[in-house]
């Protein structure tokens, strides 16, 4: 009997995930606005789930309101997102935000904190151009110029988070 209700229990129990964002689902799309309520540009979303390599290579995908976005790729890391620009050159439209969003599928606040490395860092990102709500990260890039050898680095400290 007690085998059994111990049984139980466990099943009942949410699965949680080590503080890592491996195996999680997340969904990446790219966003500008001047006023949140009215975007200049809303990319298509992507979602997958966090694994080894690459989770997502950005192309255009024809313009909005005469915007486009610039290729990168995004690598995510347990702890860590790394995106590399892979177009020759060109400056990020400026806005109040232009950036990215990676959506975790979460309950419960995520991220304990997020940084630049600026070690890996090869661009002008700052600590204040990142900003975390519960599950979602957002990346503000506005207005920076980029080449081929572009790139940054946040180093996240993740919580112990059920995973969804």
């Amino acid at each position: 009997m007690r085998l059994g209700w111990l049984l139980a229990l466990l099943l009942a129990t949410p699965a949680y995930a080590d503080a890592t964002l491996r195996d999680r689902i997340v969904t990446f799309s790219v966003l500008s606005y001047d006023d949140p309520a009215k975007p200049i540009f809303k990319g298509a979303a992507q979602t997958v789930t966090v694994g080894d390599g690459v989770e997502f290579g950005l192309n255009p995908g024809g313009p909005q309101n005469g915007v486009d976005v610039a290729p990168v790729r995004v690598d995510i890391g347990p702890s860590r997102i790394e995106v590399q620009f892979t177009q020759p050159m060109g400056r990020l439209m400026e806005a109040a935000f232009n950036g990215y969003v990676l959506e975790f599928v979460t309950d419960c606040a995520l991220f304990d904190a997020a940084h630049v490395d600026a070690g890996f860092t090869n661009m002008a990102i700052t600590d204040d151009d990142i900003a975390v709500h519960g599950g979602t990260l957002y990346i503000n890039v506005q207005g920076l110029p980029y080449t081929n050898r572009s790139r940054f680095a946040i180093d996240l400290t993740v919580a112990d988070c059920p995973l969804s």
